[in-house]
């Protein structure tokens, strides 16, 4: 089943909202990272054209963080972790970094930040 959905998704599966935000946090001059436990995030990204959005690609782990943090050349108290699950949130303050509370971890305690939607990421950062 994953299989099938994974051949299936195109790049009109991403919103114009999420691609609008990375592009407007690009032109600010932040870097991006994803952090996935999915070990089909590449092909994913290559799959709905997004591929080029991220400066760095890595796992949900304290240290998964980190090391993109060393790949963006960046330190963790300079990164802001945006996260669906509360795992992942627990990950980025084990790390030391701000964490952005989205979808399931929206209300999230740990959290320093909560959005709803993506292109919310433009109020919080400068």
């Amino acid at each position: 089943m994953v299989r099938i959905y994974l051949e299936n998704m195109v790049p009109s599966d991403v919103s114009n909202a999420v691609r609008k935000t990375l592009a407007d946090l690009h032109e600010r001059g932040y870097k991006i990272a994803l952090g996935s436990s999915s070990r089909n995030a590449k092909i994913i990204l290559k799959k709905v054209a997004l591929e080029e959005a991220f400066d760095a690609i890595s796992k949900p782990d304290p240290e998964v963080f980190l090391k993109a943090a060393e790949y963006l050349d960046l330190q963790p108290e300079e990164c802001i972790v945006v996260e669906d699950a509360y795992a992942g949130i627990d990950a980025a303050k084990a790390g030391n970094m701000q964490a952005v509370g989205t979808g399931e971890a929206y209300s999230y305690a740990k959290a320093d930040y909560h959005i709803k939607k993506i292109e919310e990421l433009l109020t919080i950062l400068p």
